[in-house]
């Protein structure tokens, strides 16, 4: 028995749940570029080989597709004698997505590349018509959506013309070194996002976009904090056909995970989980699988509400019913026992009172106790577990939060150089960016979207509900002057101040699936930073 004790335990950094948790994302990127690596090499080896022992390879689409069904791209081809391909920017399960030249319009352009495959060709066209009814809407660029300029047909693949935008915030974080970025820095980004969930909400629209995570929001620019939302691949409309595989792991809702009917409800619970993300630099729910998923949420947030759980026709895939009609989670398969509910506390994940994250913003300014109140506040009611008292983009965009919004402006014009290309400016931005918004000069900036010099009016920022959640806990300081939300909007479009009962019309939700991960992820190659 001895014998079989190890002389040295494993390193954590490389113990294997680690590298299925925390560490998640960046393992599948790592196998990613594993694959294709080996993948390159193995072409490479097969063609020094003798061509009488070259295994004859199968033909696809007359020689220009692979055998995943993906065109095969060759640099300096001309699409339409326009779009000169330059390079590879990412794989995925959709397909591929090239840098390439817009010889007619002398700028660089993302090409996303569908596979040759009915299936992914059917939700493609679902993407570009949700796009194109996007960009109509959003005629002046200024509601953070990447804009599709154009898509055609390329020997039986759909392509789709896009902007060519910069580094996306996982990327960002990577940089970061998972450290996070500034309070003022998420502020900056929340408040985008929060806009563009405002403008999805819109009744001409009414998009959910299924998959909001770090890296499908790019940054505009490698030298700016403006950013967009990108893949809308997996979104569809409130009352349209429902996607079998919604949301990413660690961002997926509680009511997808319990089978309630969803709503757009659910990218505001995703992005709750990407502001604290943004911050902390590790993800807030990282979950292994489902039932770990749901076990990481109810440790910070505690049990879902008993209404919620009778209703729901998955609960007993994660929670026991008592005798006397309460829940409390199953044990997990491994015979681990499940943490208490409510036991790792939002506050002390946040470092309210002791810094920051790791105590690594102690004494800088932005970063007070007031202003860690502010942003666990917001991020209560984002990730209140019943998605019809979850706070909407319109309240939102109202809280204390908000109330230091930075005196900058965030231009959403791309830019037409490579991603990679940026490399030294991730730390320019961080260094720039991640500073107080005191004033407006320091930063070299307009001031287009400065929400300081707009009639404000005073208010309480209550959530529209009367059942707060039993961890929340809210300041009676919370009391200021905002402008209202309506600045966001186009006045065409009709926002009550406060929607009856539920926010959103439900719908039927999408039968039961497997668990997804990693939902139409573009994993793409990784611009060398210089620190």
């Amino acid at each position: 028995m001895q014998a079989r004790i190890p002389l040295q335990f494993r390193d954590p950094a490389t113990a294997p749940l680690r590298k299925l948790s925390v560490d998640l994302i960046k393992t599948y990127k790592h196998i990613n570029e594993v694959y294709y690596a080996k993948k390159k090499r193995r072409a490479q080896q097969s063609q020094g080989e003798d061509s009488s022992h070259k295994k004859e390879k199968k033909l696809y689409n007359d020689g220009y597709d692979d055998d995943n069904h993906d065109y095969i791209i060759q640099h300096g081809e001309k699409f339409l004698d326009r779009y000169e391909i330059d390079s590879l920017i990412g794989k995925g399960s959709f397909g591929q997505v090239v840098k390439a030249f817009d010889l007619e319009e002398q700028c660089h352009v993302a090409i996303k590349i569908i596979k040759n495959k009915k299936p992914f060709l059917n939700q493609a066209q679902i993407e570009v018509k949700l796009l194109e009814i996007m960009n109509k809407a959003d005629v002046n660029n200024t509601y953070y959506i990447v804009r599709l300029k154009r898509h055609f047909m390329w020997r039986n693949h759909l392509c789709l013309v896009f902007e060519l935008l910069s580094y996306n915030l996982y990327d960002l974080l990577r940089n970061t070194n998972f450290r996070g970025v500034s309070l003022n820095l998420t502020r900056k980004f929340s408040q985008q996002l929060c806009t563009a969930l405002l403008f999805l909400s819109t009744p001409e629209l009414n998009i959910i976009h299924c998959d909001l995570k770090p890296e499908n929001i790019l940054l505009c620019n490698p030298k700016r904090s403006a950013i967009k939302i990108v893949d809308f691949g997996s979104s569809c409309q409130l009352g349209q056909r429902i996607y079998q595989y919604i949301q990413s792991r660690f961002y997926r809702s509680p009511e997808v995970l319990l089978g309630i009917p969803y709503d757009l409800a659910i990218d505001m619970w995703s992005l709750g989980c990407i502001l604290v993300e943004m911050h902390t630099g590790e993800p807030l729910f990282s979950g292994s699988n489902e039932g770990d998923q749901m076990n990481k949420i109810v440790e910070v947030l505690g049990l879902p509400p008993k209404h919620l759980l009778d209703g729901a026709h998955k609960t007993r895939k994660y929670f026991d019913k008592m005798p006397d009609g309460t829940y409390v989670l199953k044990k997990p398969k491994d015979g681990r026992k499940p943490k208490v509910p409510g036991s790792r506390r939002l506050h002390d994940i946040l470092g309210v009172e002791s810094g920051g994250p790791g105590g690594r913003r102690l004494g800088e300014p932005g970063h007070s106790v007031s202003d860690y109140l502010k942003f666990k506040d917001l991020i209560f009611r984002m990730l209140d577990y019943d998605p019809k008292t979850r706070i909407t983009p319109y309240y939102a965009l109202q809280h204390n939060f908000f109330k230091r919004t930075a005196d900058e402006s965030t231009n959403t014009s791309s830019i037409s150089t490579s991603p990679a290309a940026g490399g030294s400016s991730l730390p320019l931005l961080l260094s720039s960016l991640d500073q107080t918004n005191n004033t407006a000069n320091t930063s070299g900036l307009t001031s287009r979207h400065r929400v300081d010099h707009n009639p404000v009016i005073a208010m309480e920022c209550e959530p529209p509900h009367s059942h707060p959640h039993p961890h929340y806990k809210a300041s009676p300081l919370y009391k200021t002057s905002h402008p209202t939300a309506t600045h966001y909007i186009r006045p065409g479009y009709n926002h009550p101040p406060a929607p009856p009962q539920g926010f959103y019309p439900t719908k039927q939700r999408a039968q039961d699936s497997e668990d997804s991960p990693m939902v139409g992820v573009c994993v793409q190659q990784s611009p060398v930073i210089t620190h």
